[in-house]
């Protein structure tokens, strides 16, 4: 395995966002009185959009209510840059950060969030934090698990797909690496892998400091 490149989702994988956002999540409903199930969350955690598992959950009262009201409320840029300087870093993404630096390995961010949003939570960081490429959900038109988010991150980076390693924490964006011909490595956050989830991770870190070892 020659890895050039390495492309970072953002949310639950460079930052601890997920966690949060999913208690905002079971806030919100509790005040409108309807149970959210973990298989919603495993849906639009990392996908662009939650029209499909608006589709899919369509039993639940006040969903598109719910969502309609989250959609603003997840990705307030201001409410995320609140946090106090490398507050939101998950484990080892500093460490990580300088070794691709030292190493002179490509690096880029292949989010579904807005780039605004991205850019928001990565001016929080206390090193500056320089990207080769950042592709974000809305230069794009398929989000993950379409592959098109990474290899347009690929392109900007000017590697070959086969020498990618997608870093990823969300069964859409693994489905996203496998099918871009990616290698790529999951660290867990608030998604547990099922059947298919398994089948198509080829490594697995408990943390980003981890995935040294794995380059």
């Amino acid at each position: 395995m020659k890895i050039q490149a390495v492309i970072f989702d953002c949310d639950g994988l460079m930052f601890n966002t997920e966690q949060m956002s999913k208690k905002m999540w079971r806030q919100e409903a509790e005040k409108m009185h309807i149970s959210i199930p973990d298989e919603f969350f495993t849906a639009i955690t990392g996908a662009r959009n939650d029209s499909e598992a608006r589709q899919q959950f369509a039993y639940i009262p006040h969903l598109n209510e719910l969502c309609t009201l989250m959609k603003t409320k997840r990705f307030d840029h201001v409410y995320w840059s609140s946090f106090k300087t490398d507050e939101l870093n998950k484990k080892g993404l500093l460490q990580l950060y300088s070794y691709l630096e030292e190493k002179g390995i490509r690096r880029a961010v292949g989010s579904s969030s807005s780039r605004q949003y991205v850019e928001a939570l990565i001016a929080n960081v206390s090193v500056p934090m320089h990207f080769d490429a950042l592709i974000t959900g809305d230069q794009v038109v398929h989000g993950k698990p379409d592959p098109e988010i990474f290899l347009k991150a690929a392109k900007a980076l000017d590697t070959a797909k086969e020498n990618c390693l997608v870093l990823e924490d969300s069964k859409q964006g693994i489905l996203a690496a496998r099918s871009a011909g990616m290698h790529s490595c999951f660290i867990q956050d608030t998604i547990i892998p099922d059947k298919e989830m398994k089948e198509a991770i080829e490594f697995q870190k408990n943390d980003l400091a981890q995935v040294i070892d794995l380059l």
